[in-house]
């Protein structure tokens, strides 16, 4: 099968608009990268074929064969148990009960690893990112919804179900709670997303009808999370009290969160996390405010830094590992 520093990853970061193909090596560098618009249907054969395509496409662009590919790994926006490649409900992409894993090493020859995409990202930061070197770690996502990944000892925690890290479903909001996704109301998704800001942002601009978010809504006739955060940095009233109600119940979140799993680091990124110290300076604001006092004084949140890169390099990751424990390999750590 070759030494494991020539082994490269084929690994496939499934979105609902997006799937973003890469060729990793054991180092976690990026030999080759492509994204392509999701083609979805309910049984997943659509994404299946075009995993091949992607597969193909990648190694002809890099040069790579497939004698130098040892897995493949699929992170997934749903629910997944990680012991069968079985991704159990992905709302985004239609999919239930889909055996990914099974159909995906019969199409390409290989070992074949499914994950959650928040897990995927949460080990890319562990591996190369703002986690380096540390092997207790919660990671945020933050875009239209919110995603997390827990790491225990260095190792994914997917829990009972596949539902470990679902910290987007953390309910904050018991009274008055906005309808999620989910089926539930008052989660953490409904007051800290991007979606999220946005509503509220939209809501803001129409009681103060005179500032910058307003006009922009007026010439726009909608609002983004990236309007709402361009218009706090210029000092929007309305802007301003949108990101800190959606650092608010991050805060007290993860504070809360903080209390049962206590990670070294807790690693936040997605689209919302490009506002900067903007969402970081009340974030951390609130976190100390609702955590134990103990750790006041630690210096614990941190911005990710992998971007769009941190689910490919941390699938790498997990084909890594997987592949070493079935060999009865331990890991070397760092």
């Amino acid at each position: 099968m070759g030494k494991e520093e020539d082994a490269v990853y084929l690994c496939f970061d499934v979105g609902g608009t997006n799937i973003k193909a890469g060729l990793v090596d054991a180092s976690g560098t990026i030999l080759a990268k492509q994204s392509v618009v999701t083609q979805t249907d309910e049984q997943a054969n659509s994404v299946l074929k075009q995993f091949l395509e992607l597969q193909n496409v990648l190694c002809r662009e890099s040069g790579i064969t497939l004698e130098h590919i040892r897995a493949a790994s699929i992170g997934v926006a749903g629910f997944v148990e990680m012991e069968t490649g079985t991704v159990t409900r992905a709302v985004n992409l239609g999919w239930h009960d889909v055996p990914v894993a099974e159909k995906v090493s019969s199409m390409l020859g290989m070992p074949v690893f499914v994950i959650n995409d928040a897990n995927a990202a949460a080990l890319g930061e562990m591996w190369q990112g703002a986690g380096k070197g540390l092997d207790d770690l919660l990671c945020l996502t933050i875009g239209t919804g919110v995603g997390g990944g827990v790491i225990a000892n260095g190792r994914i925690v997917n829990g009972a179900y596949g539902l470990a890290g679902e910290i987007g479903h953390f309910r904050v909001k018991i009274k008055d709670g906005r309808l999620c996704n989910c089926g539930k109301t008052g989660c953490l998704e409904t007051e800290a997303s991007a979606s999220a800001i946005a509503y509220y942002g939209e809501r803001a601009a129409r009681q103060y009808p005179r500032g910058r978010l307003a006009q922009r809504l007026k010439q726009a006739g909608t609002l983004t999370s990236k309007d709402v955060a361009e218009a706090a940095q210029k000092g929007d009233k309305a802007a301003c009290e949108v990101i800190e109600h959606a650092a608010y119940y991050l805060g007290y979140a993860l504070a809360s969160i903080f209390t049962v799993t206590a990670p070294i680091r807790i690693v936040i990124g997605g689209g919302v996390a490009a506002a900067g110290s903007l969402l970081f300076t009340p974030l951390i604001h609130w976190f100390r405010e609702f955590a134990l006092p103990d750790i006041k004084d630690k210096n614990i949140i941190a911005p990710a830094v992998l971007g769009n890169d941190a689910g490919i390099i941390g699938l790498a990751k997990l084909a890594k590992m997987n592949l070493l424990s079935l060999s009865g390999i331990e890991e070397k750590r760092g």
